[in-house]
């Protein structure tokens, strides 16, 4: 009868280390926060302000620059993906379900399979949130649009809808994804008070999730109006625990030729924890701004580089938006 040595058993054990070493495997979750500035369609909606984007406007926002603007948006979403494209984009300043479906159905990025989800904010101009997300990863079970109090409200002004989405990756875990657009800067104290308020709802909308769960995979992005070291924002950080990713980052968004992080997005510790034992994690190299050349432009007047944006005041100039795209990767291990 033939017996295995103490060599070969070593060997073989070996060799079985190896191979549960080797199908230890590794995926990408792919995020994308993205404002992309005014994306509005060509026909007039009577219950909005959306007058200034018609092709008999000033700006003359015809269907040949509308298309065009999607198909930009579609490709800067689609080369973020680098080898696939993105499994979440969340996109600020999108007008209504026609932008959406014709984004994700007949522009280049229809053969993604996205899908999406987006609020009906209560804002002048009718602008709003949206989230892209692929069936293959991610199937929503539940969503919300959190309606901001309008007690502190500047007058004729309406604070945006943060959208919450709920939804279970195809490996299992539940993720909660907000997705904002806080209110702009041009009101002064006024407008940073509205950003407090839209933060503190926000804020009770992931203590509710915590409540019903026992450690929530949280993600919040979206365009802030408001760098990570505000005031407006700290509750995320100080009362929630959150963790921003993007504060290190040079800027999103270029004003006076000043680089300001205004696109933000925050983390629960669960994802942010190191892969010890832990299954879903943000990955090592972080966030990061995407700007290659062509959404961008040289900046004559300050120097260097800006985002290239699709209308200079009225003057139409072809760009994407006036934001750079913001990134980050989650790596599931099993």
């Amino acid at each position: 009868m033939w017996t295995m040595g103490n060599t070969a058993r070593g060997n073989v054990l070996l060799a079985a280390l190896m191979l549960s070493l080797t199908l230890c495997a590794q995926e990408r979750i792919r995020f994308v926060s993205y404002n992309v500035e005014n994306l509005f369609d060509c026909v007039d909606d009577s219950l909005t302000a959306d007058e200034g984007f018609l092709p008999e406007a000033t700006r003359h926002w015809t269907p040949y620059r509308y298309w065009n603007k999607l198909h930009a948006i579609a490709r800067t979403i689609a080369s973020i993906g680098e080898d696939r494209a993105p499994d979440f984009v969340a996109l600020c300043e999108v007008e209504n379900d026609s932008t959406m479906h014709d984004l994700t159905q007949r522009s280049p990025l229809r053969t993604t399979g996205y899908r999406y989800i987006m609020t009906c904010s209560a804002d002048p101009r009718g602008i709003d949130v949206a989230l892209l997300y692929k069936p293959s990863t991610f199937r929503p079970f539940a969503q919300r649009s959190l309606q901001i109090s309008q007690e502190n409200s500047i007058k004729n002004y309406h604070v945006r809808d943060v959208l919450l989405v709920s939804g279970e990756l195809h490996m299992g875990d539940t993720l909660d994804i907000f997705v904002c657009h806080l209110p702009s800067r041009l009101n002064g104290k006024r407008s940073a008070r509205l950003r407090s308020e839209v933060v503190r709802h926000i804020c009770q909308a992931i203590d509710s999730v915590s409540s019903v769960r026992v450690k929530p995979h949280i993600v919040v992005m979206g365009d802030f109006n408001d760098t990570p070291e505000s005031q407006a924002l700290s509750p995320l950080t100080d009362e929630l625990g959150l963790v921003c990713i993007t504060d290190t980052l040079r800027g999103s968004y270029r004003y006076k030729g000043k680089w300001e992080q205004i696109d933000n997005i925050y983390l629960s510790s669960s994802l942010t924890a190191v892969m010890d034992g832990t299954t879903l994690s943000l990955a090592p190299h972080g966030a990061w701004n995407y700007a290659p050349t062509f959404l961008t432009e040289p900046e004559p007047l300050y120097g260097g580089r800006r985002p290239c944006r699709t209308y200079n005041g009225m003057r139409y100039k072809g760009g994407t938006s006036d934001h750079l795209p913001v990134c980050f990767d989650l790596w599931f291990r099993w």
